[in-house]
């Protein structure tokens, strides 16, 4: 049995990247971290595609000439996780010995996915999901993952897992991870004062990140970003009428307690780290009274089948009039 570690303190970054600018922000990253890990931080989270920003346009009424200019300038700043500027933050996890997971816009070929990545304390990445279904507009910009990005891994302080904004209202991958015996949960959300939609953004997050924790009797660690002058003043040049409902801030980032109980006070609306300890005794405690996937499961009522397999683009296929003649031509 893995040997975890009992307490453990965390870091929640609430934050917002530099628009456009994939060395910037990575910089920015490289400047939080260090200020995590000076004050005791193990385990540092960053916000969903936080590398190199959300695109945030989708929801704003732009003609579809200036989506494809958006989407092109995204692209160009997406991320390749086996490359520099990407690989220096490999390189500082090592350096500080602190697992880090953060949000990115991942370039695969012509494709941008909504990703996670995992790096441990050697700077290896441990892991990399994609958000399985981009939400609504988002269908415009991202693909999607499949069965092989739901897992949990395997860390010094528990074993870590995660889910990316809406994923969190998809109760079947939820109870996938919970059966995997996920123990620390990373929520990443997009954070902003907009009011395009009929919701609460911060609410909305706060209350899924809550029910996680409380529903898989586990701590989750919710990262927002937020948003910052100069990506408020891009996007209100760009549509003047968005002058009255996209503003600056946004976003809300802290750890919960497998009871749904903020831990310390989140950061909300603002920039800034939080941070709490994880104590894996409190899981203990809570599966005591209620285990999802456990005691308080019924598999003989209802049960989940999950497909781990993901399917080829392409996929060779050799027809048996084939293989006579490949016969034929060999005598």
């Amino acid at each position: 049995m893995f040997n975890y570690k009992q307490k453990t303190k965390v870091a929640a970054v609430n934050a917002s990247p530099c628009l456009f600018d994939l060395n910037s922000t990575v910089e920015k990253s490289l400047s939080l971290i260090d200020e995590a890990t000076n004050n005791g931080a193990e385990l540092v989270v960053f916000p969903e595609t936080f590398l190199p920003n959300f695109p945030w346009w989708i929801w704003m009424p732009i003609d579809s000439r200036k989506r494809s200019e958006l989407f092109k300038k995204l692209y160009y700043e997406a991320v390749d996780v086996t490359l520099n500027p990407f690989q220096k933050i490999c390189k500082k996890a090592q350096e500080k010995g602190v697992y880090i997971v953060i949000g990115i816009n991942e370039r695969e070929q012509g494709t941008l996915y909504n990703s996670q990545v995992f790096i441990n304390n050697k700077g290896d990445i441990i892991g990399k999901r994609r958000k399985l279904i981009p939400t609504n507009e988002e269908r415009t910009i991202w693909g999607r993952g499949n069965g092989e990005d739901l897992f949990v891994l395997e860390t010094p302080f528990g074993k870590l897992g995660g889910l990316i904004c809406y994923e969190h209202s998809m109760p079947l991958s939820r109870f996938a991870l919970y059966s995997m015996g996920e123990q620390i949960h990373v929520a990443s959300w997009p954070g902003s004062n907009y009011s395009s939609q009929a919701r609460d953004r911060t609410k909305t997050a706060e209350l899924a990140s809550k029910f996680t924790a409380f529903e898989g009797q586990m701590f989750v660690i919710a990262s927002s970003s937020c948003i910052g002058k100069k990506e408020r003043d891009f996007f209100v040049d760009m549509v003047p009428s968005l002058k009255e409902e996209f503003d600056i801030g946004g976003g809300m980032s802290g750890i919960i307690s497998p009871f749904g109980e903020y831990v310390t006070e989140p950061i909300i609306n603002e920039e800034g780290i939080a941070y709490g300890e994880i104590n894996l005794d409190q899981i203990v405690e809570a599966k005591h009274m209620i285990d999802s996937t456990g005691h308080y499961a019924r598999p003989d009522v209802t049960e989940l089948v999950l497909k781990k397999d993901s399917k080829p683009v392409v996929k060779e296929s050799v027809t048996p009039e084939i293989i006579k003649l490949k016969k034929t031509n060999k005598n």
